[in-house]
């Protein structure tokens, strides 16, 4: 019997990114065969040409939950329209004790507020979310 399709093998994986900043705060970061162009604002040293790490940073827990769901759910053939998620990120420049400040942005939080379009049973969209 021969094989059509092997399924994807699981297991560790290291992903490599260049970044290269040859002027001021912005990053053309080259991630597979795509640029990814980071940048702080005027008022933080940069020109504003694309968005600040820390806000990629969020972006990148969004779409990888969002990637996830879809796979799970593909999975459990479970049937839905838009996978949509709301990303909070926060952080500040005190590193948890109060009144040490080290100047290094720190992370403290972050959510992700989801909403999936389904009509599938609530306990099949509780199994989802477990």
């Amino acid at each position: 019997m021969a094989i059509a399709r092997q399924k994807e093998q699981i297991g560790r994986r290291t992903r490599v990114v260049e970044s290269v900043c040859v002027a001021g705060t912005r990053c053309d970061v080259k991630a597979g065969n795509h640029i990814i162009v980071t940048d702080e604002a005027k008022g933080r040293g940069g020109n504003d040409e694309g968005a600040p790490p820390l806000l990629h940073l969020t972006a990148a827990l969004a779409s990888c939950q969002t990637v996830q769901i879809i796979k799970v759910a593909e999975a459990m053939r479970f049937k839905h329209g838009a996978v949509n998620i709301r990303a909070t990120a926060t952080t500040d420049l005190i590193d948890g004790v109060e009144g040490n400040r080290d100047g290094v942005m720190h992370f403290n939080e972050a959510e992700l507020f989801i909403e999936i379009e389904t009509n599938e049973p609530t306990q099949k969209v509780e199994r989802l979310k477990a």
